[in-house]
């Protein structure tokens, strides 16, 4: 846990004056290089730091060669040692769950829909993350990233692409199924009528109650001999009316996407119903022609049957066939030798494929309507799908955690903290989750999922809810967040640092609200320049993190900070950690290039004969083995002791 307000110091170079914040280097953790978990805290652990995460990188079956680690492949002896070896030293321990794994929707990308088999593979990924963290941490965040759905960002402060080019998305709740369609459609809609107080009507004249009942509105043409006036209806239109609508109508609120999505559906609900309606209509009449030839067939085949001689039978036949060819204009209506009741059967079975067509074209159109029918009573915005999903996962590791917790504690083997899910803020290009309001969102959904799962194996409403905040919680890396300054629209005459500044203000803001609801729990700590994530060392990029940390202060955050290793050199291998004392503990004996305050190199004039090299509190048997830049020179290239 972060104490912030320390005064007091590690060392005596490490003096409070030097500090930007009121922090020190115990308020740091370090997350663990790739690979083998054990080892990696080991290394760590040199370094003085207090806290480490360690972190995965693989799915499913794991491969230690390729560096494909998961937490499956650490035994319970392993485990064990990991618990042992950080207790022994006073470091707290959290868990990352796979860092290729994003997103816990089950969305497939492949498949373009919602997968509840993917759910479940990530819900079991989680899971035994959740394992490891219960055995080798004893608690603690589990972060996973988030990357639920694909989405637009609703916030119009941050410009992802040009707004023609933006697919809406929506989802089909039932099926899982993703619809997708461009902002640049126009769809062709005939002008309504309307009664005197703007609503639609129907063919009787009628208000219709339902304003997206498209099918049941009429034209403003007042007879089907006038012609029919179109407007092209863009998305922006239908936005602007839906807007109104809103604004008049705040207890039936509609949603524009899914507008829109209906007007394009209704081009093809006309077709289908046309061509349904005719195949209907053709059926019909051929069913009464096929009646009436059955009857004409049944009727001469009696006549037939009672002539008295053949003579007569040829004659009914030769009559029966003039007839046949003045009624059809075809000399050969009847063929020669066929009897009358040869041809009504012919007729017969001609009528009866036609029947079957006719039907058969009936049903695919009328099934086509009941589709859309289904259709539009499922689809939702991608946005009300996709989170439901994400918080059922989150909720049900969380259950997963708090049951370990309490079978733990019955068997007297009780967790050191408790163990939280943590879904951390990812970058703008990557899906839903990485907006503050996003990520909020998923939190707040996810406790109450849990909240309802508690509420049924009979716990009280009150304690429901505090498990759930204990359990579920967003972790916030504020180098990602970061990256999304790139999109921040910059307004005329703001210069390109101003914008920064600008955007630097509505991050504190709202990281500011995200904390005072306690909504963020766990920290990850890096540096860029806002273009992408590369992991600098702290106070070598243009990411706000003095600001940052004051905000967590300010606002009595509670939580772990974690520094991210990622840009730092071989010859750097703790660079990350010990960059952020030295940047934001006030720590000159980790010093950084730019940092205020003496420096090491300072001493004797910047060194003995220029070669002095910045101290990183290494001593003993580890600088000797952690290679030159780590080590305290003297003239002589002797370590100090």
């Amino acid at each position: 846990m972060v104490d912030f307000g320390k005064t007091d110091y590690v060392h005596a170079m490490d003096q409070p004056k030097t500090r930007q914040i009121d922090m020190n280097i115990k308020d740091f953790g370090s997350s663990a290089r790739i690979g083998d978990v054990l080892q990696s805290l080991k290394g760590e652990i040199n370094t003085g730091t207090s806290h480490v995460e360690l972190v995965f990188l693989g799915t499913g079956k794991g491969g230690l060669s390729q560096g494909n680690t998961n937490p499956e492949m650490f035994d319970k002896r392993k485990r064990e040692e990991i618990r042992q070896l950080s207790k022994l030293n006073g470091v707290k321990v959290s868990t990352h769950a796979s860092i290729q794994k994003a997103g816990w929707s089950g969305f497939n990308p492949q498949a373009n829909a919602f997968s509840t088999k993917d759910q479940m593979d990530s819900l079991i990924e989680l899971k035994r993350t959740i394992d490891f963290a219960a055995d080798a941490a004893s608690g603690g965040a589990v972060v996973v990233h988030t990357s639920e759905f694909p989405r637009n960002v609703k916030d119009k402060r941050f410009k992802l692409s040009d707004e023609k080019e933006e697919v809406i998305h929506l989802a089909n709740q039932q099926t899982g199924e993703i619809v997708r369609f461009s902002k640049t459609q126009e769809i062709h809609m005939p002008k309504w009528k309307t009664d005197s107080k703007g609503n639609y009507v129907d063919i009787n004249g009628n208000t219709i109650n339902d304003p997206d009942d498209f099918l049941s509105r009429m034209p403003e043409a007042t007879a089907w001999d006038e012609e029919i006036k179109f407007e092209a209806m863009t998305y922006d239109k239908v936005k602007k009316n839906v807007e109104e609508w809103n604004r008049n109508n705040p207890s039936k609120k509609r949603d524009a996407d899914l507008v829109f999505f209906k007007m394009m559906q209704r081009e093809n609900w006309e077709k289908s119903y046309t061509m349904g309606q005719s195949y209907r209509n053709a059926y019909s009449r051929t069913m009464e022609v096929l009646d009436d030839y059955r009857d004409r067939l049944k009727e001469w085949k009696h006549f037939e049957k009672n002539a008295k001689s053949p003579e007569v039978l040829r004659q009914m036949r030769e009559t029966f066939a003039a007839q046949m060819a003045a009624r059809t204009g075809q000399r050969e209506a009847v063929k020669k030798g066929e009897l009358p009741s040869d041809y009504w059967e012919r007729e017969v079975k001609k009528l009866e494929q036609s029947a079957i067509r006719e039907k058969e074209g009936y049903f695919g159109y009328a099934k086509d309507l009941e589709k859309m029918k289904t259709l539009w009573g499922n689809i939702k915005p991608i946005e009300e799908v996709g989170v439901q999903r994400s918080a059922e996962t989150f909720a049900k590791a969380a259950m997963y955690a708090y049951e370990i917790e309490q079978e733990r504690a019955k068997k007297g083997k009780a967790l050191d903290r408790n163990i939280y899910v943590a879904p951390e803020n990812m970058f703008a290009e990557w899906g839903y989750g990485g907006h503050p309001d996003e990520l909020r969102h998923l939190i707040k959904s996810s406790r109450a999922e849990m909240i309802k799962q508690l509420k049924k194996k009979g716990m009280k409403e009150k304690d429901a809810k505090k498990v759930a905040a204990d359990h579920i919680k967003a972790t916030w890396d504020i180098g990602h967040s970061n990256t999304w300054s790139k999109y921040f629209e910059q307004e005329s005459g703001r210069s390109a640092s101003e914008n920064k500044a600008e955007f630097d203000k509505w991050l504190m803001k709202n990281v500011e609200k995200l904390t005072k609801e306690g909504i963020i729990g766990h920290v990850h700590m890096s540096d860029n320049f806002g273009y992408f994530d590369e992991h600098l060392t702290a106070g070598q990029g243009n990411a706000p993190l003095a600001d940052f940390l004051k905000t967590l202060k300010n606002n009595n955050y509670e939580g772990d900070i974690v520094v991210e290793w990622g840009a730092q050199g071989a010859d750097e291998q703790s660079g990350a950690i010990l960059g952020a004392w030295a940047e934001l503990a006030g720590s000159p004996m980790y010093s950084v290039s730019g940092q205020a305050g003496p420096r090491w190199s300072d001493i004797e004039h910047a060194g003995y004969f220029g070669s002095a090299s910045s101290p990183f509190m290494a001593v003993g048997k580890y600088a000797a083995s952690l290679g030159r830049d780590w080590q305290m020179w003297t003239y002589s290239e002797a370590p100090i002791e």
